[in-house]
């Protein structure tokens, strides 16, 4: 099933800020690796967008029945109000970072997400691990799409809320 995209004008049924073609782009742009097949991008830039519905975003939702967590108002940016009525540059390319980000996640090895070997025994075969590394247990939402986020998730040093 297609995409429908947000645009800023509070799209019906948005399930996504990029598009599948927006996506190539940019993992190309970044040596992202990402699936061939249309069908699991479209499921990626969904789960992506969806995660991003938890961030706790600055400034306020335009309507109660929009699909995703932008467009918004309210949110100023260095000092300069961030239009209403457009989904921002870094926005978009957080949801693409949190989608690749999300399926290098869902294809690391098993042996990847797990700690080093602390005790085997041979004997009717048993393994123990230990804690996986810190870098590995990051939640995804903690990675490279937090740098596109930052000036819009609370960032206090860069960001002010506008009264209306």
């Amino acid at each position: 099933m297609a995409l429908i995209i947000e645009t800023g004008s509070i799209v019906a049924g948005a399930d996504s800020f990029a598009t599948v073609a927006e996506f190539a782009t940019y993992a190309g742009n970044y040596g992202r690796a990402v699936p061939s097949d249309d069908e699991e991008v479209e499921a990626l830039l969904r789960r992506a967008a969806l995660q991003m519905d938890a961030l706790a975003w600055n400034g306020a939702l335009l309507s109660p029945y929009q699909s995703l967590s932008w467009p918004r108002y309210g949110v100023m940016i260095d000092g300069w109000a961030v239009p209403s009525n457009e989904v921002p540059a870094k926005v978009k390319l957080g949801q693409m970072a949190l989608a690749a980000e999300i399926y290098a996640d869902d294809s690391a090895p098993a042996e990847l997400k797990s700690g080093p070997i602390i005790r085997e025994k041979v004997g009717p075969l048993e393994t123990e691990y230990g804690d996986a590394p810190r870098s590995l247990t990051k939640p995804v939402a903690t990675r490279q799409s937090t740098a596109f986020f930052a000036s819009y998730t609370g960032s206090p040093a860069s960001l002010a809320m506008v009264r209306a």
